[in-house]
């Protein structure tokens, strides 16, 4: 189960590129993880910390920016009509 410092890193996360750029280009270092949280305000476990690192690991940049509402997917673009004939 996932701590609230942890939950609330997350939901911070999905709305703030920096600080999750910060976290994520920390490389896998679990300490230097929990130690930027803490700086920031958030009590994170160890093995909170290896589970945000682990998904950072497992995700692209663009993945992250989509979880985070930074991507937009146009419609699709409808075929043309009454050409030919």
């Amino acid at each position: 189960m996932r701590s609230a410092g942890l939950e609330r890193l997350i939901l911070d996360l999905q709305r703030d590129g920096t600080l999750r750029e910060e976290l994520h280009n920390l490389g896998g270092d679990l300490e230097q993880a929990v130690l930027r949280a803490a700086a920031k305000g958030y009590r994170l476990t160890r093995q909170d910390a290896e589970e945000l690192l682990r998904s950072f690991q497992e995700l692209s940049d663009e993945d992250l920016d989509k979880a985070a509402g930074g991507a937009w997917n146009d419609p699709p673009t409808p075929p043309p009509s009454g050409t030919g004939g």
